[in-house]
């Protein structure tokens, strides 16, 4: 059981008083205080050359993966640059060493994503230039993607994604559901459907043992000019919700790029019509990234070069909550208070009660990092309320800190990982992959002795 906000509590002797009284009194009652969980640790152990495009996943007990690309391996690609993976007891202990993902070893393999089931199965997906598959053609990239077990051991073989393989396939894209069904996206740059103006967005049903559902299909009805950048969220029974951001909309925003989205049920079908999600539209909105709860209601974040908030700077990351039929809850909001210089690349993770973090890369910092980018981060509770003020999530300031992603569990405990150019640890070359750990409330659902990290209201 979790405690949040316990109220008047100086013994655990206490606690049962405490929460009658407070439940009596209706007093308020704040969440717990942040809580770094151990020091910022660095994920890769292969040094040699450049890691980049951090990303990560983690199941409802706290496992987790971190997965990254790299100029380099320690495995068996030595052509250009292989796909990385590391794996994490929730305790931050390394399962295992570092693996490589790809076993089709010619030429480039980047850009991977990375999404965990409820126990801890895994799926990775990337862009390789070539396929073992179909899609062969040596200039136009495809998705690959590797299926694992709890354990961490392969499940089946590398396998092609895509089945259109006309043009370039890139950026993927994907999430679970609760019966270990999965859904992929991504960017193609041409259409077995409807889209014939330019880049459009595909995706791909998988049922739990990796066989297709259905046929790979279009997910956008605006088709005028390019559709870029997907992200993709499952609720625990099937339905997903695909955004991305279109050079176009069928909505109000006609000056630049917006931000898109689609719902579909579990049987992949599309819930009403695609929607706008921005109301902000001046200037470009781009980059999304989406995240749902288990009642299927679901929040948006992305990057926005302006902002209707206190953001006048440059860029800032906005966000907008929706309830399970798709309709907005409150209006878009600002997500970061620092607004000097640029804020971008928003990543979101939502945990099973819809309470979220959202982080983000910012030119500066109201914290210690005062040298370049640094890594930035605030908490929402499942009503969109912030949980404490910014912050910054790295301890190493040295050189650009950027390219963050976050991963939550059930209990709302989180990581985040982003790419350093440097490392308080072995990394000393162009570029490592760092990471931290934090505790939503009491990483063990009940911590004896650590009342620093309780909040209070007393009635």
């Amino acid at each position: 059981m979790e405690f949040r906000g316990i109220s008047a509590c100086n013994s655990l002797y206490r606690i049962a008083a405490a929460l009658v009284a407070c439940v009596l009194s209706g007093a308020a009652t704040t969440p717990a205080q942040l809580s770094p969980n151990g020091d910022q640790f660095q994920v890769n152990s292969y040094t040699t050359s450049y890691q980049t495009r951090s990303t990560a996943a983690t199941d409802d007990q706290g496992n987790f993966v971190v997965v990254w690309s790299s100029d380099g391996s320690n495995g068996t690609d030595i052509s250009d640059s292989s796909i990385q993976a590391q794996r994490f007891a929730p305790d931050g202990t390394a399962l295992g060493g570092q693996f490589q993902v790809n076993t089709y070893t010619t030429d480039f393999q980047g850009y991977p994503a990375v999404e965990a089931d409820r126990q801890g199965g895994f799926l990775i997906a990337w862009v390789s230039l070539g396929s073992n598959g179909t899609d062969t053609g040596p200039d136009n990239p495809s998705i690959q993607a590797q299926r694992y077990d709890v354990d961490g051991g392969v499940l089946g073989g590398e396998f092609q994604v895509n089945s259109y393989t006309t043009g370039g396939q890139t950026y993927p894209a994907m999430a679970f559901d609760d019966l270990h069904r999965f859904v992929v996206a991504w960017i193609s740059s041409g259409s077995s459907g409807t889209d014939t103006s330019g880049a459009s967005i595909q995706a791909q049903r998988y049922d739990a043992s990796g066989a297709r559902l259905g046929e790979e299909f279009q997910v956008n009805s605006y088709t005028t000019g390019n559709q870029f950048t997907p992200a993709v969220a499952m609720n625990a029974q099937g339905g997903f919700i695909i955004a991305w951001h279109s050079f176009g909309s069928a909505g109000t925003d006609t000056e630049e790029t917006s931000i898109q989205a689609q719902r579909f049920d579990s049987g992949g079908a599309p819930l009403g019509e695609q929607i706008q999600v921005n109301t902000y539209t001046t200037s470009l909105q781009y980059a999304p990234v989406v995240a749902v709860a288990d009642q299927g209601n679901f929040v948006v974040a992305w990057g926005s070069d302006g902002s209707d908030g206190t953001d006048a700077s440059y860029s800032s990351s906005q966000a907008q909550l929706f309830d399970a039929n798709g309709d907005p809850v409150g209006g878009q909001f600002q997500v970061n208070t620092f607004t000097l210089g640029l804020q971008h690349g928003a990543r979101l993770a939502m945990n099973r009660r819809g309470e979220f973090v959202i982080n983000w890369s910012s030119t500066g910092s109201s914290g210690t990092d005062s040298d370049s980018f640094s890594i930035q981060a605030q908490r929402y509770d499942a009503t969109g309320a912030a949980m404490g003020g910014e912050f910054q999530v790295n301890s190493y300031t040295t050189g650009q800190q950027n390219g963050s992603d976050v991963a939550i569990d059930s209990r709302g405990n989180f990581v985040i990982v982003w790419n350093s150019s440097g490392s308080t640890g072995s990394d000393t070359g162009s570029g490592s992959i760092q990471a931290q750990r934090y505790d939503g409330l009491f990483r063990d659902d009940f911590e004896i002795g650590d009342m620093s990290r309780w909040s209070a209201s007393v009635p």
